[in-house]
């Protein structure tokens, strides 16, 4: 399955082939895997509150999300799930890693949920970012040929207060930001680079803002008592596969389907089947805060609209004016 997507010129250097290949296909075994240099990449791309543990990663992509049905029992109540994790490594010359991308599908809802995607800074720039993921949503749809499109995750961004940020340095002239005014203005390029992909955002119609939905904590071996304080906010945005039914007369179900698949089938089946009897709780404890999202929605005209409203693209312009490097 390896794909070869052009040359390309760092930042300072001569132009280099790269191609992206994928677990489980063209990378077989774990020291393959680390040797690509991949988990350095990831470290490197992603905050510590971000990332997942190496050899957990290792453990999904390798062994357990792996296409086959698992099994497992919590309080005497059987259950099961079925998960294919797939990382696709974008290499440069002599083989290093310069972007990633890690996707689960989940069989149960025909969704593919996107974990994590990065291109190493060096490499930013003349479109790349854009032409490595569409072609690993092409080849996931050739792995998948029956999922229905690709959910994620974005930390919700306060129009007000990028607002107050982008004048506050239009006012001073200032060039730093401090690390806050950074992760705000972060989340709004986040979302404009998925709205440039075409992805739409799950959002209440009738008021016309984007849902909001609570993740679990993702650490069970943490004590119940840090287990909330440990919660993050999200809303979550769609692309629908190219050719797939549209979704814009159900998305009620899409959403209910996506939090469901995201946080009970991706994160808390994955997790408590690691240690059935010792994460009774933390079943207990992540199933009931998605119910709580499901419950506090299911009244809500469920729709999608686009990822960016006026207010956002303009505040974006304005950022964009003021040439501050700020990779996301």
């Amino acid at each position: 399955m390896r794909v070869l997507i052009g040359m390309y010129r760092e930042a300072a250097g001569a132009p280099q082939p790269l191609d992206i290949v994928v677990t489980r296909h063209d990378v077989l075994d774990e020291a393959a895997f680390r040797s690509t240099g991949v988990l350095e990449l990831y470290e490197e791309l992603f905050p510590e509150s971000e990332r997942d543990s190496p050899d957990d990663i290792v453990r999904w992509l390798l062994s357990d999300d792996v296409g086959e049905r698992r099994h497992f029992s919590v309080g005497g109540r059987e259950m099961s799930y079925r998960l294919d994790s797939r990382c696709f490594i974008l290499r440069a010359g002599a083989g290093r890693a310069v972007g990633l991308g890690f996707f689960t599908y989940d069989h149960a809802s025909d969704l593919i949920f996107c974990n994590h995607v990065g291109i190493a800074k060096a490499w930013r720039g003349g479109g790349l970012a854009r032409a490595f993921y569409r072609e690993m949503v092409a080849m996931l749809d050739a792995l998948f040929p029956n999922n229905i499109g690709v959910v994620l995750e974005v930390e919700p961004f306060d129009r007000d207060r990028v607002a107050a940020i982008i004048a506050d340095i239009e006012r001073s002239g200032r060039r730093q930001l401090a690390a806050d005014e950074q992760a705000e203005i972060r989340r709004l390029l986040r979302v404009g680079w998925y709205d440039k992909l075409d992805y739409a955002m799950l959002c209440d119609a009738r008021a016309m803002q984007p849902l909001l939905c609570r993740s679990p904590c993702l650490d069970p071996s943490l004590p119940t008592s840090d287990w909330a304080k440990a919660e993050e906010n999200y809303w979550l945005m769609w692309q629908a596969r190219t050719g797939a039914p549209s979704v814009e007369m159900r998305a009620g179900r899409l959403w209910h389907s996506a939090v469901s698949a995201i946080y009970v089938e991706i994160l808390a089946k994955s997790l408590v089947a690691a240690d059935p009897n010792g994460r009774r709780r933390y079943w207990d404890y992540a199933t009931a805060l998605v119910a709580e999202t499901l419950q506090r929605t299911a009244t809500a005209d469920v729709g999608l609209a686009r990822c960016l409203g006026d207010e956002d693209s303009a505040l974006l312009s304005r950022w964009r004016r003021l040439a501050i490097d700020l990779p996301i």
